[in-house]
């Protein structure tokens, strides 16, 4: 293999932001009353919250309209974790991404 081949290996990952959009749409679509979710970075949150933490980073403010069953939003809650974490896993810059952001579903 030449040194230009090595150059195009991997081109066709999609962006960093397209590929979050991406996967956040899925979460939306999986959970239609989920209306929004936070990412924050666990240094700075209390240590009960710390313990759920993703690579040091936390799902907060989960907006779930209308209310669901307590074990109905826990689901909701492991469909975004389980989505982020393998972001995470597939996407070694995803932490800076991800850090401080806040997710909305798009009303038409």
């Amino acid at each position: 293999m030449k040194l230009a081949d090595l150059g195009s290996l991997g081109t066709d990952a999609p962006h960093i932001e397209q590929d979050l959009a991406g996967r956040v749409d899925a979460i939306f679509e999986r959970c239609p009353s989920l209306q929004g979710f936070s990412i924050q970075d666990a240094a700075g949150l209390p240590k009960h919250l710390k313990q759920a933490a993703l690579e040091g980073l936390v799902v907060t403010d989960i907006g779930i309209y209308p209310e669901l069953e307590p074990a109905v939003t826990e689901r909701v809650y492991d469909e975004i974790a389980v989505a982020l974490l393998d972001f995470i896993c597939a996407r070694p810059d995803a932490r800076s991404v991800l850090h401080g952001r806040t997710f909305v579903r798009n009303l038409h």
